[in-house]
């Protein structure tokens, strides 16, 4: 059996319930490419002059402490939050509980 942490259940017109997983952040890869272009252009700013050193500091530090704190998130979800059995539910037995 296939298990999962998070689904929402969306029950369709047609009679067929779908579990689905929500919607996650970016990837790792994904963020890491945000957060890299991030402080590119904050680093070539702060050498031009247009950006203060307090401000590209900030700005730094505001992306470590973003992938901190996902990273704290994603830890006491696997610690505290079991997976959730996902059960197959035929079109025909829904028929029958909504009678």
């Amino acid at each position: 059996m296939r298990r999962v942490r998070h689904v929402t259940i969306r029950s369709r017109a047609d009679g067929i319930t779908e579990l689905a997983p929500t919607l996650q952040p970016l990837a790792p890869g994904e963020r890491l490419i945000v957060i890299s272009a991030v402080l590119f252009v904050t680093s070539g700013l702060f050498i031009s002059g247009l950006v203060p050193a307090g401000v590209a500091a900030a700005v730094a530090a505001s992306c470590v402490a973003g992938e901190v704190v996902l990273g704290v998130k994603a830890l006491a979800l696997a610690l505290f939050r079991p997976l959730a059995p996902v059960v197959e539910v035929s079109p025909l037995e829904l028929r029958r509980r909504a009678r």
